[in-house]
């Protein structure tokens, strides 16, 4: 370990108070965020995050359209023309039934409207048509509308076929008259036979006499004037309104559903969320691998990992080194709300990019139910953390050299053993011994955390370091897990140095082009293993 040589074999510890315990430890203000004024960005947001969902649901829609518009049965409209001219008040024919004027012309068309679509109409047109069924049927076929402030009354048909429903509105318009005009013979053969006695008197010779005139005419005061033609067109179904209809439809369904999963949504998706939540600033963002990548649940060390996410894990370290205020070696203790985040990668490639910038790092693997760091770099711990901890050995005989990654500077400290009862040894005195003698040893100590939320095994240590680190990942991470683990650290006076987002929008390829130019570490190669992963594909 050409690194650690000359350090002194045995120290006397002093054991220091914890950094994030002294008296003057922060509270739970970082909890909860200041008041901020999001805007439309939030909304934006939300809807580029689930435009797939908006997309599907839009195309469910139109499907739905296009279904409705082969499936349903066509209908087609005609539409005939009846005129009414109403008798005026003086006229000499009142008292036979005829409409008469009044003085809203508007009311008169609307009553011979209703004199359309009666039983006896629908009687004739049965008969007229020969339809075999009831002449209800018929009714329901059928509308009399007047047309605007006119003296003119539609009658529209609606059939599937488009002969019918020209024949329909037709014959409707036709035995109206016919209807009508009965009605009027019937009142005046009434009236010439009470008349019949005074035939011979010359009072009422020309009333007689214009009477015999009337019934030989149909009804005055409504006439069919224009005949339906037959459509040319159906309708209903419209087809362009239809889908347009089920676009829009979709459209509005499927904004209401990105924002009711939004807020039924128990994962972190934004970083919004991040600063809704707590006031700690985000000190890295590491894009998800390319698709194609074999990254799959497993961490990945520095030779599995793209240029682009390389670069991030620089730039983290950049953040990092430039909070390190306190003489001698920094204690950074890495952890997350529960598995699956990406930790172990972000402490194995944060440990790997500092050492490659020269300084001397040991990484310590504290999860002693899962580890995972050897397998992901690819070596056998024989001796490691359990040793340190209750074998009486010296931290110097448990380090391994990260040599064959081509990181002289980088030691590791890993779990030769796991689960049962090892993973309460942080609990120990000596867990605190061996902290404080790898930061003489070296300028960073790395500790790879298990899930504070899921298991508190290595509380202690993160009491007792500078800094604590949580990695999160969008998709992944639960609200309530991240929730948990603030209230937990905040009891026990821990403020996290801040967020690393694991897993955001890779950087596309005119954004990447400096990173496929240039690598700083070592070429890519595949690690077998599995454990607490970085998710990056």
């Amino acid at each position: 370990m050409t690194a650690l040589a000359g350090t002194t074999a045995t120290i006397k510890f002093a054991l220091v108070t914890p950094a994030n315990s002294d008296s003057s430890a922060p509270g739970a203000d970082w909890l909860v965020a200041a008041e901020e004024q999001e805007g439309l960005r939030r909304y934006v947001s939300t809807l580029r995050e689930r435009i797939w969902l908006i997309l599907a649901v839009m195309a469910l829609t139109t499907l739905a359209a296009l279904a409705y518009v082969a499936m349903a049965e066509k209908s087609y409209e005609a539409e005939a023309r009846l005129l009414v001219q109403p008798l005026p008040a003086d006229s000499e024919y009142q008292g036979l039934g005829l409409i008469s004027a009044s003085s809203d012309p508007t009311r008169d068309v609307q009553t011979a409207s209703a004199l359309i679509t009666t039983s006896s109409v629908a009687e004739r047109v049965k008969q007229e048509l020969g339809y075999p069924g009831p002449a209800s049927d018929l009714l329901s076929a059928v509308t009399a509308e007047p047309l605007a402030t006119s003296q003119f009354v539609a009658v529209t048909a609606s059939e599937s076929d488009p002969q019918e429903a020209a024949d329909l509105a037709n014959a409707f318009a036709l035995q109206t008259v016919k209807d009508r005009t009965a009605q009027l013979h019937n009142r005046i053969e009434a009236q010439l036979e009470e008349l019949q006695p005074l035939e011979a008197d010359p009072e009422y010779a020309d009333d007689i006499q214009q009477l015999q005139l009337l019934l030989q005419r149909p009804d005055p005061t409504i006439t069919f004037e224009t005949p339906a033609d037959v459509p040319s067109s159906p309708v209903s179904p419209k087809p362009r309104l239809s889908i347009a209809a089920g676009l829009l439809a979709g459209l509005v369904l499927g904004v209401a559903a990105a924002f009711a999963f939004q807020v039924l949504d128990p994962r972190l998706r934004r970083e919004e969320q991040l600063r809704h939540l707590f006031r700690i600033p985000i000190i890295g963002r590491v894009p998800r691998e390319p698709r194609g990548s074999k990254a799959g649940d497993r961490p990945l060390g520095p030779r599995g990992i793209s240029p682009a996410v390389a670069e991030a894990y620089r730039t983290l370290r950049g953040t990092v080194s430039a909070n390190s205020r306190r003489q001698g070696g920094k204690l950074l203790l890495v952890t997350g709300s529960s598995p699956s985040e990406g930790k172990t990668t972000t402490a194995i490639n944060l440990a790997a990019s500092l050492s490659s910038a020269g300084k001397r790092v040991i990484l310590i693997e504290a999860d002693l139910r899962r580890p995972a760091i050897s397998r992901a770099l690819g070596v056998e711990p024989r001796r490691g953390v359990v040793g340190v901890l209750i074998e009486s050995m010296s931290i110097e005989e448990a380090l391994i050299d990260a040599d064959s990654l081509g990181l002289p500077n980088l030691h590791l400290l890993l779990a030769e053993n796991e689960g049962g009862w090892i993973s309460e040894l942080f609990s120990l005195p000596t867990a605190i011994e061996m902290l404080e003698r790898a930061r003489m040893l070296a300028d960073y100590v790395i500790v790879d955390s298990p899930p504070l939320t899921d298991v508190v095994d290595a509380l202690p240590l993160a009491r007792y370091v500078d800094d604590v680190l949580i990695v999160v990942r969008p998709g992944t991470t639960r609200l309530s897990k991240l929730t948990q683990l603030g209230e937990l650290l905040a009891e026990n006076g821990i403020r996290p140095m801040g967020f690393a987002v694991v897993g955001t929008r890779p950087p596309g390829r005119g954004e990447s082009t400096y990173y496929f130019d240039h690598r700083e570490f070592m070429p890519e190669r595949s690690y077998a293993g599995s454990g607490d992963a970085n998710r990056t594909s």
